[in-house]
């Protein structure tokens, strides 16, 4: 059937390749929580926008 040759990976390799993925997650979390925190900031102007519209009929 198929032959697949996978290629050998060392420990340093993998350890190299864990700590990527690590920064990857963190840079994640930091962009997920500052743009959370703009949307927190950011309701209160909200907020009174909504409530201090003109009222049309």
């Amino acid at each position: 059937m198929n032959n697949l040759d996978f290629p050998t990976v060392t420990a340093d390799e993998i350890r190299a390749i864990e700590a990527r993925a690590h920064e990857l997650r963190a840079e994640a979390m930091a962009s997920f929580l500052r743009s959370l925190g703009r949307g927190i900031a950011s309701l209160p102007g909200k907020l009174v926008a909504l409530i201090s519209r003109p009222r049309h009929a």
